[in-house]
């Protein structure tokens, strides 16, 4: 009987230890543990909408890909359809160059327009730096995909007397913010002052 009492409190006692050695580990993590954080998103660039131009796609609406709004504007004296405006964000870094956004726009275009292009800078009334671009002549809108080395449509329907007037709206944290004006000659000329009030509003 004593041998039997001996081992049963032989086993209590290596459970007992055991047991110790277990709820410690527990009850002592590696370390503290934090939870990523996900990096605040800036702010759209925003402006105020000419009340003359019809929105076609609201201003920075949820969507994915480069275009943020787009508007039509009323066509003006003997011109025969509307003129469009295009606002896109590419991203920063090289999508956002302009240099890049420039060339895509003068392409449009018959000829080598771009070392003509009429170009003009200056700072709004919110301290953002804005440069402007305008070329004019026979303008190429694409029916089809762009194909080859070129990335050119293969059918296209070409308009003459046609203009365009461009911008971009810089910003040191925010990227930079493109606004195409293209269309008939005489009803983009009567929307510059429009689309300079824009860009002039621009935040």
């Amino acid at each position: 009987m004593v041998k039997l009492a001996s081992q049963a409190a032989l086993v209590v006692a290596l459970a007992a230890a055991l047991g110790s050695g277990c709820n410690h580990a527990a009850s002592e993590p590696d370390g503290p543990t934090t939870q990523p954080t996900a990096a605040p998103s800036l702010p759209p660039v925003v402006w105020d909408t000419p009340g003359s131009w019809t929105t076609v796609n609201a201003p920075n609406a949820p969507r994915s890909g480069a275009k943020k709004a787009s508007y039509n504007v009323p066509k003006a004296g003997n011109d025969k359809e509307e003129a469009e405006v295009l606002v896109t964000f590419n991203g920063s870094g090289n999508k956002g160059d302009p240099a890049t956004t420039y060339k895509e726009w003068f392409d449009q275009f018959d000829g080598n327009l771009g070392p003509s292009a009429k170009r003009e800078e200056f700072v709004n009334g919110h301290g953002l730096s804005i440069e402007t671009v305008e070329i004019a002549g026979t303008y190429k809108v694409a029916l089809a995909p762009p194909v080859g080395p070129q990335k050119k449509s293969a059918v296209q329907m070409v308009k003459n007397n046609f203009r365009l007037v461009g911008a971009v709206v810089k910003t040191t944290d925010r990227g930079n913010w493109f606004f195409k004006l293209t269309g008939p000659d005489e009803t983009v000329q009567s929307a510059r002052s429009a689309l300079r009030s824009l860009l002039e509003s621009a935040r």
